[in-house]
């Protein structure tokens, strides 16, 4: 297994440390033990692939080793939800999460329901919002869409989420967000979060702080690592820029994610789904190395 850049770093620096003092006694700490125990990728990260072989892509995934997929709008945009759980199945991929729009999620949720039921769906994330949809009191709607299309969904027994990206961290005025609106004015029994750790990392966002402030909210997460400096992206629209720059396979980047992970069960963890807006080719290679890193993870 290749070892990757962020943990050569923490075994020579660690070496380095003990190497002037080994005279001296150390208590030997206890060593990290807890590790993913299922790992998912978004289908997002493969689109291009899957438009030219969606079986073979499918079962590319399964090869890598993936437990499940994260669907989204495009995997059934040109079959029937009963084709593509068929797909799923014959390759012993469950799909226990699916990406919906917001008009479907706002007024549609039986018809969402349906669809869950076919693809064997437990949770509905809405993972965007468009740029003329931002405002402090366009997020109060949102909120109140979540909610009410939470209460519809949760007699099928799904639950909707929120999905995010940078711009629900920009400060709207007076220190308010659109992630504190989403968190605070959502019912947590309706309503759970997808925290996205790049975007949210690229704002400078304390993560295990806003675990830590928003106890269970976040049952899922994306995995996908930053390499570079960030600061000049901080406030920056500018999504294939960002992505060029920054994005990278989980384990060529920086960010801690060990760190983030010890802190599950205050955050709610329960699904680490990979994922890459523009994986670098070979697409096996890509995702190979982000299900293997986070594979390895101890915390």
């Amino acid at each position: 297994m290749t070892l990757h850049r962020r943990h050569f770093l923490g075994a020579t620096g660690a070496f380095a440390l003990l190497g002037g003092c080994s005279a001296v006694p150390m208590a030997k700490p206890a060593a990290a033990s807890r590790s993913l125990e299922k790992i998912g990728i978004q289908t997002y990260t493969l689109r291009e692939a899957l438009g030219e072989d969606f079986v073979g892509t499918i079962q590319m995934i399964k090869d890598v080793g993936y437990d499940y997929v994260e669907l989204n709008g495009g995997d059934f945009a040109t079959r029937t939800p009963a084709e593509l759980k068929q797909i799923l199945d014959d390759h012993g991929l469950p799909s226990p999460i699916s990406h919906v729009n917001y008009d479907s999620l706002a007024n549609r949720p039986e018809e969402l329901a349906d669809l869950a039921s076919v693809l064997g769906c437990d949770y509905l994330i809405l993972p965007w919002i468009s740029d003329d949809q931002r405002a402090l009191d366009q997020y109060k709607g949102h909120a109140e869409m979540l909610n009410r299309a939470g209460e519809t969904l949760k007699a099928s027994g799904i639950q909707v989420g929120y999905h995010n990206h940078q711009f629900e961290f920009f400060d709207l005025g007076d220190g308010e967000t659109g992630m504190n609106i989403l968190l605070s004015e959502t019912d947590p029994e309706l309503v759970t979060f997808e925290l996205d750790l790049f975007w949210a990392a690229l704002t400078g966002t304390d993560i295990v702080g806003l675990f830590e402030q928003n106890p269970g909210r976040f049952k899922m997460c994306h995995v996908k690592d930053l390499s570079g400096d960030a600061a000049p992206y901080r406030n920056s629209l500018d999504f294939p820029a960002i992505v060029q720059a920054l994005m990278a396979n989980v384990g060529e980047g920086d960010l801690p994610f060990e760190t983030y992970f010890a802190a599950k069960d205050v955050a709610g963890l329960e699904y680490f789904i990979a994922e890459h807006d523009n994986p670098p080719r070979p697409f096996q290679q890509s995702v190979a190395t982000s299900y293997e890193t986070m594979r390895a993870m101890r915390f």
